[in-house]
């Protein structure tokens, strides 16, 4: 190769490199959402599965705490090199976002849900109380995304505890080409689904023991 040839590729690379850390340069803002958006192969809802039968035991839903170490960020850019760039920064309330997800996919396997703030012990019959904490809810990016969700959720009725337990989901948007506010949003949405979803099917387990 050339010193001609040599300084053209160098002098490209270069170009690439800061290109890429340009795309990742300033804080994001997403709005984070639930459920998922359904990928292009996904089933459309005409094919999906049939409305579950309503359960007989209602669940009182309590609000989230939010127990993260930085309650402010669920994400970071990196440039081409893997160096940190800039925050991810959602528009609006983690722990809300937990919690109504919570209560849709609640609603969607068929029970029935009753709102309480957190602290109140007025009474709930033979409902299932649900409560517990965010820990993690982080979205990082270099190749590709990776979104992490991390809950403690309590489940008690009867004045009985019937879980007590984490639950951690991952999920992931593709490829991190620019750094979109999309593919955050939708790397979380992923990685709380699959947290969520393995709750419920504990729950199911828990509720139907004898």
């Amino acid at each position: 190769m050339t010193s001609i040839h040599r300084t053209l590729a160098v002098s490209a690379l270069v170009l690439s490199a800061a290109s890429l850390s340009g795309c990742v340069l300033g804080t994001r803002e997403p709005t984070l959402y639930y459920p998922p958006k359904a990928e292009a192969d996904a089933v459309p809802a005409a094919q999906a599965a049939a409305k579950p039968v309503t359960k007989t035991v209602h669940v009182v839903l309590v609000p989230f705490a939010d127990q993260r170490s930085d309650k402010k960020v669920v994400g970071t850019t990196r440039n081409a090199y893997g160096m940190k760039m800039a925050d991810v920064i959602p528009k609006n309330s983690v722990p809300d976002w937990v919690t109504q997800a919570l209560k849709t996919e609640l609603q969607n396997d068929g029970y029935v849900v009753q709102g309480r703030t957190p602290g109140d012990e007025g009474p709930a019959s033979r409902s299932a109380i649900i409560s517990g904490e965010v820990l993690n809810v982080f979205c990082d990016m270099y190749l590709e995304y990776t979104g992490q969700v991390s809950l403690l959720v309590r489940v008690k009725r009867d004045g009985k505890e019937l879980l007590n337990k984490h639950y951690a989901g991952e999920g992931s948007a593709g490829l991190a080409w620019a750094a979109t506010e999309e593919s955050y949003a939708q790397s979380l949405a992923l990685a709380l689904s699959s947290a969520i979803q393995k709750f419920v099917r504990d729950l199911d387990q828990s509720l139907m023991a004898p």
